[in-house]
């Protein structure tokens, strides 16, 4: 389950607005982070959407029919979106989008489960102050999901003090660096509760590859996963593998664009 990143390069406007921008290291930036669920790319174990599994851009939901979320349906949220904020160079990190697993642990013997979904994402920079138009670079990735049987001695994982843990994986590059006016940033997203190393057999009842990342949740409980977004003049070392790595190309993109410029004017 690879990421399937899809780059956008920036307009010819966009890179002409930041021309004005002072070729100096940039120490804040406007940032803008947007994610949804894509229905179309979202599956169940009994096939794609249907009266037991719904799914819409904010919310997936599966379980008992006509039930309700957190009694007798699970679900996957998206909150946080659209997160918009100021990020300084080597400073804090600031929250980009949350997810949420609610679940139910009660969903009927009849109920399909989620079995995969994809999260397009859009992730917009501009200098703080600069005002310049947005650069813009959006990508897809995989989730994929296993609602464990709640019988004794087929659990891949158990912390759960009744039934199975559910298993979330989420299979991502390393953070990447773009260079804007000269100067090379680093950005990463990375997860809290952190992305680990999951075993082989509890990737394989994720239908994922061995070596794979992500998390386990606990029957009858909500977990929810902060995504916090990070850019720094320096390569780090991202909490996880798995982080999610984004808008490298983007701004390599508007260089190219602002050095054709140039050479026109020369």
């Amino acid at each position: 389950m690879p990421f399937k990143f899809s780059r956008v390069l920036i307009a010819a406007s966009v890179a002409l607005a930041l021309s004005n921008v002072s070729a100096a290291p940039v120490t804040q930036w406007d940032y803008i982070v947007n994610s949804a669920f894509d229905p179309a790319q979202t599956y169940f174990n009994g096939g794609r959407a249907s009266s037991n599994g719904l799914a819409g851009p904010m919310e997936i939901s599966w379980g008992v029919v006509g039930g309700s979320v957190d009694v007798n349906r699970s679900a996957l949220k998206i909150s946080s979106t659209p997160s918009t904020g100021t990020l300084t160079t080597d400073g804090a990190s600031q929250l980009a989008n949350t997810y949420t697993h609610v679940n139910s642990g009660a969903l009927g013997s009849n109920s399909v489960s989620l079995r995969s979904t994809q999260i397009d994402a859009t992730l917009s920079l501009r200098p703080t102050g600069s005002g310049a138009a947005y650069g813009s670079y959006a990508t897809s990735y995989t989730i994929n999901f296993a609602e464990t049987p709640n019988q004794p001695g087929t659990c891949a994982v158990t912390t759960s003090v009744r039934g199975c843990d559910d298993i979330f994986v989420l299979a991502g590059a390393l953070n990447e660096s773009f260079e804007f006016e000269g100067f090379r940033y680093f950005v990463s997203f990375f997860a809290a509760p952190t992305l680990t190393a999951l075993s082989p057999n509890v990737c394989a009842a994720a239908s994922a590859t061995a070596g794979c990342f992500g998390f386990t949740t606990e029957e009858f409980k909500n977990t929810a996963v902060n995504f916090n977004l990070v850019i720094t003049s320096q390569a780090i070392e991202v909490p996880e593998p798995a982080s999610i790595a984004l808008f490298g190309m983007a701004f390599a993109g508007m260089a190219a664009l602002r050095k054709r410029k140039h050479r026109r004017q020369a």
